[in-house]
């Protein structure tokens, strides 16, 4: 049996959880309902339901660096996010030195979305187009908060999370802190990096952009509100 609160609406019972407000003192805000539902269970908010959104990227940019200690980074292509340095024992210099890639989002809409919501689940879809080997590599991911397409790189949080693939053709859903989508909807954070200090040819590889269909980038979040 379905559970939640209904609001009379002066004809009749209507679902109206997200309409009930509670006086402060000062303004009115969304009032939090609790039922009591089992012994066992007890409490359940039943003013709030599980949500879930998916984003899809707005823009990606691949970068070089230069190859110096203080990597500053150039534009490479904007269709594939790199990561890594190329594996090959020539000058990074020549061959665009350590790598990196920045996937942007319509940041607008999500904290217009999250406003007011507790964050319970954040994922990114990033699907890989080559490894240096054929038995894959490990995608190493940061978050920027860059607002719209960026001429250089940017990253202020780095290596958040790491996933491992075993084929150069292979997406993966992969979770990151909830503390993530809290600075989505906090106004903290825009779109998310690939990038790794380290020139291993294990993480060389570069993913699909937003020039490719489902292979895209991609945000999920679920949230209470």
């Amino acid at each position: 049996m379905g559970q939640g609160i209904k609001l009379w609406d002066g004809q009749r019972w209507v679902q109206k959880n997200d309409a009930a407000r509670i006086w402060n003192g000062h303004s009115w805000q969304k009032a939090k309902v609790k039922l009591w539902t089992a012994q066992g269970e007890g409490f359940r908010t039943v003013s709030e339901t599980r949500q879930q959104k998916t984003w899809e990227a707005t823009w990606t940019q691949g970068y070089w660096g230069n190859g110096s200690a203080k990597q500053n980074y150039r534009l490479s292509v904007a269709n594939r996010l790199m990561q890594g340095r190329y594996g090959a024992p020539w000058s990074m210099e020549w061959e665009g030195g350590i790598q990196a890639g920045m996937v942007g989002f319509d940041d607008n809409d999500i904290r217009n979305t999250l406003s007011g919501a507790s964050i319970e689940k954040v994922e990114i879809y990033l699907h890989s187009q080559h490894w240096w080997y054929y038995a894959g590599g490990t995608a190493v991911i940061g978050f920027h908060n860059a607002r719209g397409w960026q001429g250089w790189f940017q990253e202020i949080n780095y290596n958040i999370a790491q996933q491992r693939y075993y084929n150069r053709d292979e997406g993966h859903w992969i979770t990151v802190p909830n503390w993530v989508g809290d600075n989505f909807r906090d106004n903290k954070l825009a779109g998310f990096t690939t990038h790794v200090n380290s020139a291993d040819a294990w993480y060389y590889g570069y993913f699909h952009g937003t020039n490719d269909g489902w292979k895209k980038p991609k945000l999920r979040i679920t949230y209470r509100k």
